[in-house]
């Protein structure tokens, strides 16, 4: 008989996911996540404001030990910065990202 975990993360990520560069400082690691940018509408005065959060959602265990907010994430031709890491406690984190424009990033 086969023993499953609760949440089988590398079926979730195995269609998805992309590879992508997470960078600290100069070491370079390879990750594979989820990239979005989910619609967040706010509503303000009667007028609907949209913007864009572009996050990557990764298994925990992929993420570096020492992975922190301003790290880089790079995607294709794409820099982005990290501005928040947030584990969920089931094996998947998620990373909020801000577009970056250090030219120096690669």
């Amino acid at each position: 008989m086969a023993v499953y975990n609760q949440f089988d993360t590398d079926a979730f990520f195995r269609d998805a996911a992309v590879w992508l560069i997470y960078k600290i400082g100069k070491t370079r690691h390879a990750i594979r996540g989820i990239l979005d940018s989910p619609y967040q509408g706010v509503t303000i005065a009667e007028a609907e404001f949209a913007s864009e959060r572009i996050t990557v959602v990764l298994p925990s265990e992929s993420l570096p030990i020492e992975a922190a907010p301003g790290d880089k994430v790079i995607h294709e031709c794409d820099t982005y910065t990290v501005q928040e890491i947030q584990p969920d406690g089931t094996g998947v984190t998620t990373l909020i990202l801000e577009t970056s424009t250090d030219l120096d990033a690669p």
